[in-house]
């Protein structure tokens, strides 16, 4: 559940960051949060978190969850050092349409959740992946805490973008029909 056809506002959504460099060529590796990491690479323009500097990027090898690369007009070590831990930026835009029930990250942040009778409990922080699956984080308005739900149709029945709230099923009912 990572896509959507959501929001037409144009925001920047971070697809990647540069880790560290490779080498003496001025390559650099990246962090790409690309589905393929060598996604990132397609992109018409990445940017910096400022938005003032635009990076071309190209792939020079390709690995599980980062590439290596070069940047275009960076062509030793030392300039590609000043670009550690830089942020890549694209404008929501660019992200292609999905289909069906897959939503952009981007795209739940800010939305309301609400229990399935329909009152509000909170608002969606972020989504997370600590390696076992998205987790989804809300900031509770009751108790001013964060709750982290595991993010799937179970804990989450309801996804609706346009009208911007989620549904939420009580994490005490989903454990009480598990046993």
């Amino acid at each position: 559940m990572t896509k959507s056809n959501a929001s037409s506002k144009d925001f920047d959504i971070c697809v990647g960051v540069i880790t560290s460099v490779n080498g003496v060529k001025g390559h650099v590796k990246i962090r790409s949060f690309t589905e393929k990491p060598s996604d990132i690479a397609n992109f018409n323009a990445l940017f910096d978190q400022d938005g003032k500097e635009v990076y071309k990027v190209s792939v020079v090898t390709s690995k599980k969850d980062y590439i290596i690369a070069g940047i275009a007009g960076i062509s030793n070590r030392n300039e590609a050092e000043k670009l550690r831990n830089t942020k890549l930026f694209i404008k929501r835009s660019e992200l292609p349409h999905s289909k069906g029930d897959e939503y952009y990250h981007a795209d739940l942040v800010n939305l309301e959740a609400r229990s399935e009778e329909g009152v509000q409990l909170g608002i969606v922080k972020n989504i997370v992946n600590f390696g076992a699956g998205d987790i989804i984080e809300i900031y509770d308005i009751s108790t001013e805490k964060t709750i982290y739900y595991p993010f799937t149709k179970q804990f989450v029945p309801e996804v609706n973008i346009e009208k911007k709230y989620i549904t939420l099923k009580p994490l005490e009912e989903v454990i009480a029909a598990a046993d």
